[in-house]
């Protein structure tokens, strides 16, 4: 689920954390107007920000079979 009550709650996923262009352990928090740690934790103001999230791609599967990957001898 997407939405789901048990997200990480971590500055790199949230709404008002930005990256820098020098530091990319570091994130701007637009909230707290500082530099945070983009693994900083469970802040009273986070939003989950579903673009943030990095998605891994699933392996493509075999395709090209062949009739004597379908028989038994």
């Amino acid at each position: 689920m997407i939405y789901s009550e048990d997200i990480n709650k971590v500055c790199a996923l949230c709404r008002h954390g930005q990256r820098t262009e020098n530091n990319a352990d570091e994130l701007f928090c637009a909230l707290k107007k500082r530099s945070v740690p983009a693994a900083g934790g469970d802040c009273g103001k986070f939003e989950y920000d579903i673009f943030k999230k990095t998605v891994r791609r699933r392996k493509r599967l075999k395709t090209n079979f062949s009739s004597e990957d379908f028989s038994l001898e």
